[in-house]
């Protein structure tokens, strides 16, 4: 590096700005079944009077929309915006895990998160921030811009 270049080795061996993380949590529709490759349900399941399977399902993945909408416009790729079955352990532990170790999430509240995962819910930076029903934009917006406050919710 030649001299008075402003940059040494050290500054170049620093981590980029890490950006939050979020996962969203919900069911996805062609695994409404929870089993593997052969239990797979393909689009929306009815029933013989054409009346859907899993209407409470269908609902949780409808009202998400908005949500991951409204993060992802305001926040376009400022933010780790990932959307994932809570029936996928694999991929959603590796997730987890990744950002308790990233965003050092003490042991109790990583606890705590793994075992409050439900069919709905937001995680930010490896903390649980609501949980049952998904919350107003706004609501994860002052999450993600402040200090993560966990949201109690049902």
């Amino acid at each position: 590096m030649p001299a008075g270049s402003g940059t040494d080795a050290r500054s170049r061996r620093r981590p980029p700005a890490m950006r939050p993380s979020i996962i969203l949590i919900r069911e996805w529709e062609a695994q409404m079944s929870g089993s593997g490759c052969c239990g797979r349900l393909q689009g929306d399941v009815l029933d013989i009077g054409g009346r859907r399977i899993f209407p409470e399902r269908r609902r949780a993945m409808e009202a998400m929309g908005p949500l991951y909408r409204a993060i992802r416009q305001r926040y376009a790729d400022a933010v780790d915006l990932m959307v994932v079955d809570p029936r996928n352990w694999v991929s959603l532990m590796v997730r987890l895990v990744r950002d308790f170790v990233r965003y050092r999430v003490p042991v109790g509240e990583a606890w705590r998160t793994m075992h409050g995962i439900s069919t709905v819910a937001v995680v930010l930076n490896g903390r649980i921030v609501a949980r049952g029903d998904w919350p107003a934009p706004e609501v994860v917006f002052q999450c993600i811009d402040g200090p993560v406050e966990p949201i109690h919710a049902a």
